[in-house]
């Protein structure tokens, strides 16, 4: 079983629509176990969840979606192509974050946990569509072939880390532009920089990036977004997986479906019960 404030950090996988569990995990689990941990990473849109937790505006943010995905359910087309440019999502993603953050949450989100937010910069020959798409071919035969948690292809092609401190973003807009830098996958999110580099979506190098965490900033835990085979996920000395106790029925791209994002918390808030009170070992 967990012990009560025991994580000196955290990390936030990626995984789109299914962040919403991390939410819903982190409002039961983190109130029981005590958890405030001085360290955290999030990549992807683990990135946009962690914000809104740690600015205290996770019940916000969800409202938010949940009214942002009912609109879109009015005109999306079934079985839209996730891999095309999707403006509209993108706007919504944004206004997510813009719209809870200003003011106090995000002088809130400044003071927590020193907020991490990892990106992949890309190799000089991989700056074009086809150069991210054979970055994310290689987080693809991560996934069938290697090492489904932690990613190692993309590093092999020359894919590097980067990271942006939350802290150190002056407004809200800034800080915007780091979440959406570390969700970037053209043609679908146009490319973004970060610090005068080209940057694209940190999941391409390590979609749960505990390399961003210090040596003393353990015993960690990792909120993952899918399932892994038990094995994958025991025996790491101080490092805890958590993951859904089931596959989550939202999909990484969805983003016209109301009902499966509150479905998406409502799993992840009766997980962060059971994690709470039996430990990792009951959600494998």
């Amino acid at each position: 079983m967990p012990e009560r404030n025991s994580y000196k950090g955290v990390v936030f996988a990626g995984g789109g629509s299914r962040c919403f569990w991390q939410a819903g995990f982190w409002q039961t689990a983190g109130p029981a176990l005590h958890l405030t941990p001085s360290a955290v990473v999030a990549v992807s849109a683990g990135a946009s969840t962690a914000c809104h937790i740690f600015s205290g505006e996770i019940e916000a943010a969800m409202e938010y979606y949940q009214a942002a995905h009912a609109r879109r359910a009015r005109y999306d087309p079934p079985g839209r192509n996730p891999f095309l440019p999707d403006p509209t999502g993108l706007r919504v993603y944004r206004e997510a974050l813009e719209s809870v953050l200003e003011g106090e949450p995000f002088q809130r989100l400044k003071q927590g946990p020193d907020l991490r937010i990892f990106m992949s910069r890309p190799p000089a020959w991989a700056k074009s569509a086809l150069g991210v798409g054979l970055g994310y071919l290689g987080y693809s035969l991560d996934k069938s072939m290697g090492d489904p948690v932690h990613h190692r292809y993309a590093r092999k092609l020359g894919f590097q880390p980067m990271v942006g401190h939350a802290s150190q973003c002056a407004t809200v807009r800034e800080l915007v532009d780091l979440v959406v830098a570390s969700s970037c996958l053209p043609p679908m999110v146009p490319w973004c920089s970060w610090n005068g580099c080209k940057v694209v979506d940190g999941g391409i190098l390590d979609n749960a990036p505990l390399e961003a965490l210090e040596p003393g900033e353990t015993p960690a835990l990792v909120l993952l977004t899918r399932r892994y085979p038990s094995h994958e996920l025991r025996n790491h000395p101080g490092v805890t997986y958590a993951q859904p106790s089931k596959e989550l029925a939202i999909s990484k791209w969805e983003k016209a479906n109301p009902n499966l994002v509150r479905e998406s918390y409502e799993q992840g808030l009766r997980d962060g019960e059971l994690f709470a009170r039996r430990g990792a070992e009951a959600l494998y």
